[in-house]
């Protein structure tokens, strides 16, 4: 007589049929589960074991798993494909990837079901390179990958540092003719996507003869990740030509890219298709609106929602943070408090976000340390948002901090807080500690190679900058504007034009050059290389000139001397800055234009534009090299700043031009009690001193400099040779080959020595 068996694990019972017979469970199952049979077919037992087995995989209810697996190991089941196989599937499900390779290994012959599950499982608990491995090997023994194998191991292959992973994969894909199935495209569109490789991605998209919704969406968030935003609309655009509307997940990509007026037109299309109750779509909009500065409208939002959540209070504080309305986003950050609302670490992160790219430092560190005083543990998110602060303040023993706090707390290996890292430890002087971060962060990005080009740029290290920059180009990782200008910034510095121009040519290739600011940077390279009409040539060739570009053509044109060419450029500037006046003067005081240089030094009291201590400091040059000392020096007493070192350098070095003693020593002691502590500044009084025989001056002085620390600094010469750049500075023996350089330096001179000139016999 057959029975019903209930099945009751600590939980809402549950019904499996199985067949007749008796079971006597042990003392554990008795505490936990009730027995009563019900079917005489073991098919109709192995069914419901796949249900329940099902059931706990979908709950990822691991305690239920372990019971139901003792009770088919009592059944003696243990050995039957499929319920070993779904045993597989849910303990991988449950993150217990060790007992699933355990079972696993013990199947005599594993189906492509246990198979997909082991890797599901591998790739669902973050252990990729297991799951990459575990493939290679089940193929080697027979298996045929199927689509659900192939749409798990890519996506597996999108997470690994090394993209050939994912390219051989790709290989094989079209070896065995599922290069056309709409599920293994889509996971393969989504892998070229997160390697940055948006033209593979849609080239696989194109050739796609059937489409889904997952397809459009994409082929969409791949053009959002490669900053491909209008592609990203007309792909929208072109997706509701053949019939897909919209969902979820489509609104929530583009929302992030749209514009002012084409996030009003999503608006109302969530109004009209019913998502305007959905709150992650509300969420969205409020984000959106806030990006474009509309933050009437993302209040109105969040006014209109009955229940918003954490997210919602999170991204409409995010929105005044980021407009600048600091009080009310800590106003919104007390209410959301007040409401009973957890607060978080993403809430805090936005705000101090905004702060440190605000020039706010000390408000995003003393928001960092509330959060840490409120018990929230700052994720790598808080960390890399405070870590900017930081490089603003030049606090290294903070930075040092954080470091240690983040590697304590495990998340110190996420690429974002380590690229932060090297840029804070670069900003602060420590360029060993930043090459250290550096060199481990495994899988580099353009910001990786980006923080350290500019750490090494901005701490002289111009050389290692050169070089960083090749192995950025030779790892396939493609610059960006940032990398570019600074990278000619070094080769500018250290007047390296073969590299300048290496990198130029490089720039055309891969269409950089009509970049503004790459363009301006390559003015700027020539211009201090010595080549300005190179620096023209290029000025005349962009397609688009900023106010910087013009700015830097003057500047360029000062130096070089040629100051009509400056003031005709100076003319043409439409509506100049302080910059373009300073250049302007700069320019004038180079090429001895006196007037020209009075006459726009008063242009800018017409256009309004306040005079700083540089105009001033140029004005006395000017004034100074045409002998106009007491001009200048009147010009001094009645200017409405603060006189600075650099304006009583200039009176002094034309005092020391035109021997003015008593001007030269009243200069000097101004100099000397605004704290000066330009040792080029203390020679050049010095010398006026000994031009005058005052020696006890001159002693003075030195002794003076002796008890500041302050050395004349010393010249440096540069030669280029195989592609780098080695420097020589007056009485040092630093350079790794000093003494080769030496001594045949030293057989140079014996042959000129040694060289008898011939003689020539008169006509």
């Amino acid at each position: 007589m057959a029975t019903v068996l209930n099945l009751r694990l600590n939980a809402p019972r549950l019904k499996i049929a199985t067949f007749s017979g008796t079971l006597r469970p042990s003392a554990f199952f008795k505490s936990s589960i009730q027995f009563s049979f019900s079917c005489d077919a073991s098919s109709c037992m192995l069914e419901k074991y796949g249900q329940l087995l099902d059931s706990c995989s979908t709950h990822k209810d691991l305690v239920r798993a372990r019971l139901i697996h003792a009770h088919i190991v009592i059944q003696n089941f243990e050995q039957h494909s499929f319920l070993s196989s779904k045993l597989v599937f849910v303990y991988s499900a449950c993150g217990k990837t060790t007992l699933a390779r355990l079972l696993f290994d013990g199947l005599l012959n594993p189906s492509t079901f246990a198979c997909n599950s082991m890797i599901r499982g591998y790739v669902n608990n973050g252990l990729n390179q297991e799951a990459l491995d575990f493939f290679y090997q089940r193929r080697e023994a027979g298996f045929r990958p199927d689509t659900y194998t192939y749409s798990s191991i890519i996506k597996a292959c999108a997470s690994l540092p090394d993209h050939e992973h994912g390219r051989n994969v790709h290989e094989l894909v079209k070896e065995s003719g599922l290069d056309a199935d709409v599920y293994v495209c889509n996971a393969l569109i989504s892998m070229y996507s997160k390697f940055h490789c948006a033209s593979e991605a849609v080239q696989i998209f194109d050739r796609m003869s059937e489409r889904d919704m997952v397809s459009w969406n994409s082929v969409i968030a791949c053009y959002i990740q490669n900053d491909l935003d209008e592609a990203a609309v007309v792909a929208l655009k072109e997706m509701m030509k053949e019939g897909f509307r919209p969902d979820q997940v489509t609104i929530i990509s583009i929302l992030s890219v749209c514009s002012y007026a084409t996030g009003r037109e999503f608006h109302s299309y969530v109004l009209t298709s019913g998502f305007g109750s959905t709150v992650v779509i509300a969420n969205s909009l409020i984000s959106m609106y806030g990006k474009c500065g509309k933050l009437k409208e993302a209040q109105g939002i969040f006014d209109t929602l009955v229940q918003p959540d954490r997210v919602t209070w999170n991204a409409l504080i995010a929105s005044y943070s980021r407009n600048g309305r600091y009080e009310e986003s800590l106003r919104l950050l007390r209410d959301m408090k007040a409401v009973g609302m957890h607060v978080d670490e993403v809430t805090y992160s936005g705000i101090i976000s905004a702060f440190s790219q605000n020039n706010h430092p000390q408000d995003a560190l003393r928001l960092f340390l509330q959060m840490l005083n409120a018990g929230l543990k700052p994720d790598a998110v808080a960390i890399a948002s405070v870590l900017p602060a930081l490089s603003d303040v030049r606090s290294l023993d903070c930075c040092k901090e954080i470091h240690g706090y983040s590697y304590r707390n495990s998340v110190e290996s996420d690429k974002r807080i380590r690229n932060a890292l090297v840029s804070v430890y670069s900003q602060c002087g420590s360029v060993k500690y930043a090459e250290n971060v550096f060199s481990r962060i495994s899988n580099k990005d353009v910001v990786s190679w980006s923080s350290m080009i500019v750490g090494y740029t901005q701490n002289g290290c111009l050389n290692e900058a050169i070089k960083v920059f090749r192995n950025m180009c030779q790892s396939n990782t493609k610059p960006n504007p940032i990398t570019i200008t600074s990278i000619l910034s070094a080769c500018a510095r250290v007047s390296s034009l073969k590299h300048g121009k290496e990198i130029h040519s490089w720039l055309l290739k891969q269409g950089f050059h009509v970049h503004t600011f790459v363009g301006s940077a390559l003015i700027d390279m020539y211009s201090k290389c010595g080549r300005i009409n190179s620096s023209r040539t290029v000025f005349n060739k962009m397609p688009e000139k900023n106010l910087v570009s013009w700015n830097v053509m003057i500047a360029g044109y000062a130096v070089h001397g040629q100051g009509g060419n400056a003031l005709k450029l100076f003319k043409m500037v439409e509506h100049p800055d302080e910059v373009s006046f300073l250049a302007a003067l700069s320019a004038c005081s180079h090429g001895g234009l006196v007037e020209d240089g009075i006459d726009i030094f008063n242009e800018m009291k017409i256009l309004k534009i306040t005079p700083r201590q540089d105009h001033y400091a140029c004005l006395v040059d000017i004034l100074g090299r045409a002998g106009r000392l007491d001009e200048a020096l009147a010009m001094i007493k009645d200017m409405p700043v603060e006189s600075n070192i650099s304006i009583w350098g200039a009176l002094l070095g034309a005092c020391r031009v035109y021997h003015n003693l008593e001007l030269g020593i009243y200069s000097g002691k101004q100099m000397l009690e605004s704290g000066c502590n330009d040792s080029g500044l203390h020679v050049l009084l010095s010398n006026i001193f000994a031009e005058f025989g005052k020696w006890e001056d001159v002693e003075t002085i030195r002794k003076s400099m002796k008890d500041r620390g302050l050395k004349k600094k010393v010249g440096c010469s540069w030669i280029e040779v195989d592609n780098q750049v080695h420097s020589f500075v007056a009485r040092d023996r630093a350079h790794p080959e000093w003494e080769i350089v030496c001594q045949v330096s030293r057989d140079l001179n014996n042959q000129i020595n040694e060289f008898t000139w011939p003689s020539h016999a008169s006509s």
